[in-house]
């Protein structure tokens, strides 16, 4: 038989049913808000238990750090005052020397660049020569200058202002300079039947003259023949310079004045875009005044203005500023270049767009250098300013640096800061003299300069003169390409960070190595990351410890600070720390969780306890200061810490 089918539920049971079903809901409900209300309860104390374990965190850090800064503030002051002493003697004793030598140079304020300034725009009607030796003394006063602005740059405190005023006197006294001689040779073109000399062969007469003084060449050549020819040859053997002049010139009333600058950069219009190698090469091309005429045995001359200011033309005479003929006779220019200058066997000849002011290779073809003789020939089809240029990032960004001590003998001290560029291995020695000796590359035309013992900024300087810039500058970051990166630009850190960077390594660099972090450029502009380990120089070189990793940070972006705003600052604004970091190959993501048993410090001193031997720490203590402040002036002018 089926089974019996069971009675339908009576309303009263489904009544029953439902009260119990919304009773049990209810229930559940009350629990489950009182569990919420439980566990916010619990979280919000939890979350206050944090807050509180921060700010007392972050209380106890400050404090510790107070008493970090107390603690080294002697140290710190002792050596400063050791350093500032060794550089009054220092400054002392050239003042007694220039005194002694009774040297009339203006030092480098304000005051005396003034006055030498007036002084000698009121020297009127100097002679070419004259001109000349004013031009190569005020050059060595403008490179006495740029030593000075790269010294105060490479202090923590300089005065920013007071740098840039002294700077700007640089393009001024060239400019003066470059007026004298414009005033020199409106005499001589004023004045030039009394430069009448034998051609070279000997059947008639023409107006050449070469000069020169310091490196400085000057020659020129008036046109009074009045005879036709194909090309002219300018030869100026004492100069070591040939320009020759194609026919369009044989009837022009022009003088040509050729000019070898052995600077760089006789005018700020030039730029600094582009580095310029072995000096500037300016060719004029001068209108003549009316020709002075003889009567009666008297000589008469047109004064006017044409005949008081040089008036220059553009090639072909009467062409617009800035224009190139492609159809005008190629100008053929000849000149020697002097020795210690890093040149391709294909060297960029340029020539300076006086209205895009840029350098441009249009106006300059057949370019030629012979490498055994320092000879370099080209064509141009345009007068003005010619130089070699190249890229003023060839050596920038680094790839890597590092600083290490090396054993030196008896009680000296030696360090050693190394850069990779994309070209070279640039090796340079800090020596306990506060001096600093270039000991790599290993090239022929660094020669002489490894031979010298100069002061940081002096030795940079000779170096970017040659051919290698290790000077960046914040204007650089935009166009600076890093090592492997697929696109230009960087992350210039701030100058607080960059100065404590440096600050950092030369404070340390007699007794531990430090080298480049690969996460440093992508931590932001207020982090640094730096690997350092107790130096193995005196211990036979075994090599067997492994680098740590240091940040140095500006407080106020850290975590502690971020977590507890409210509890102060730390003094200084900057703390250092040894983290994880993550400098292994097989690390995706910079790590900047603090090592387990350290902690956050106002010097990195105090970090590097952890790693290193007592020994380390006293030899760091026992530096003289010199071979520290050398190191860190070519930190802070080289910039490895925004440039690798």
């Amino acid at each position: 038989m089926p089974p019996k089918k069971k009675g339908k539920k009576s309303k009263a049971e489904q009544e029953a049913e439902k009260l119990a079903a919304e009773a049990e809901a209810a229930r559940l409900e009350k629990e489950a808000e009182e569990k919420r209300i439980a566990d916010a309860k619990a979280a919000e104390e939890a979350a206050q238990r944090k807050i509180e374990e921060q700010k007392q965190f972050r209380a106890d850090e400050l404090d510790r750090l107070a008493a970090s800064y107390q603690d080294m503030l002697p140290v710190v002051e002792a050596r400063a005052e050791s350093l500032a002493k060794h550089k009054k003697k220092f400054a002392d004793a050239e003042e007694w020397e220039n005194y002694m030598s009774c040297s009339t140079k203006p030092a480098s304020t304000e005051a005396d660049l003034n006055t030498y300034l007036s002084e000698t725009k009121e020297k009127t009607n100097m002679n070419l020569q004259e001109a000349m030796d004013c031009f190569a003394y005020t050059e060595t006063i403008v490179n006495e200058l740029f030593s000075s602005v790269s010294k105060m740059k490479s202090t923590f405190d300089f005065d920013a202002e007071k740098v840039e005023r002294i700077r700007l006197f640089r393009p001024v006294l060239r400019d003066m300079c470059l007026a004298k001689l414009d005033e020199a040779t409106c005499d001589i073109i004023q004045h030039s039947d009394h430069y009448f000399v034998s051609t070279a062969d000997g059947k008639g007469k023409e107006i050449k003259l070469g000069k020169k003084s310091e490196g400085l060449k000057i020659g020129m050549w008036v046109n009074h023949q009045k005879k036709s020819f194909k090309y002219y040859p300018l030869i100026f053997q004492n100069l070591d310079m040939r320009i020759d002049i194609p026919r369009p010139f044989a009837s022009a009333q022009v003088a040509i004045r050729a000019i070898h600058f052995p600077y760089r950069q006789i005018s700020t219009r030039f730029g600094t875009e582009n580095l310029v190698l072995g000096g500037i090469f300016q060719l004029d091309i001068i209108h003549l005044p009316p020709t002075a005429k003889r009567v009666k045995g008297w000589v008469m001359r047109s004064i006017s203005e044409k005949s008081t200011t040089i008036h220059k033309s553009n090639y072909p005479i009467g062409n617009p500023d800035g224009v190139i003929s492609a159809v005008a006779p190629q100008i053929k220019c000849s000149l020697k270049l002097g020795a210690g200058l890093i040149l391709p066997e294909d060297p960029k000849v340029a020539w300076f767009h006086p209205v895009d002011q840029r350098w441009v290779t249009d106006a300059v073809t057949d370019t030629h250098f012979n490498a055994e003789t320092n000879e370099l020939k080209f064509n141009v089809v345009a007068v003005g300013s010619f130089a070699v240029v190249q890229d003023a990032l060839e050596d920038l960004c680094f790839k890597e640096w590092s600083v290490k001590p090396v054993m030196a003998r008896g009680e000296e001290q030696e360090v050693h800061y190394t850069m990779q560029t994309p070209r070279f291995t640039v090796k340079i020695a800090a020596k306990s003299s506060g001096t600093c000796q270039l000991l790599e590359p290993q090239i022929e035309p660094l020669k002489e300069l490894r031979e010298k013992l100069l002061e940081p900024a002096q030795l940079l300087n000779e170096l970017k003169v040659a051919g290698i810039n290790l000077m960046p500058t914040d204007e650089n970051a935009t166009k600076a390409k890093l090592h492997n990166a697929e696109a230009p630009g960087l992350t210039v850190k701030t100058p607080e960070i960059e100065k404590k960077a440096c600050f950092v390594v030369s404070h340390l660099c007699t007794s531990f190595d430090f080298m480049s972090s690969r996460w440093n450029n992508s931590i932001g502009k207020g982090r640094c990351s730096i690997q350092v380990k107790e130096t193995d120089a005196f211990t036979g070189g075994s090599d067997l410890v492994d680098y740590s990793v240091g940040l140095i940070e500006l407080d106020k972006e850290s975590q502690t600070a971020k977590d507890a705003p409210e509890v102060g600052e730390v003094v200084d604004g900057i703390k250092c720390s040894l983290i994880l970091g993550g400098e292994e190959a097989s690390s995706r993501a910079f790590n900047d969780q603090i090592v387990s048993g350290t902690e956050t410090q106002l010097y990195m001193s105090k970090c590097v306890k952890h790693i290193c031997t007592p020994e380390s720490l006293d030899r760091v203590e026992a530096s003289n200061g010199q071979i520290n402040d050398t190191v860190k002036s070519l930190l802070l002018l080289t910039r490895p810490f925004s440039f690798c």
